[in-house]
């Protein structure tokens, strides 16, 4: 993925992805920096409409996998 910011476009790695209190966290570099992105439930809606119809189906639903598998593992582990 590219970072564009007003003082250059930057490569985001992903090094990791992991839901912690109903957030969405990404974890890995921009560039040489280590970079971390947060998105919340309030988030979702603005990015779903600026995407097509069949995207915003494929995210919606690795979206639900995600809140799953976070609740499923939350479950297991307390």
């Amino acid at each position: 993925m590219i970072i564009n910011s007003p003082v250059g476009r930057f490569p985001f790695s992903v090094d990791s992805v992991r839901i912690r209190r109903r957030r969405i966290l990404l974890r890995g570099s921009m560039g040489t920096w280590p970079a971390t992105v947060e998105a919340t439930v309030s988030d979702i809606p603005p990015v779903l409409a600026r995407i097509s119809g069949g995207l915003t189906l494929l995210l919606v639903g690795v979206a639900l996998v995600l809140v799953v598998v976070g609740v499923v593992i939350g479950a297991l582990l307390f």
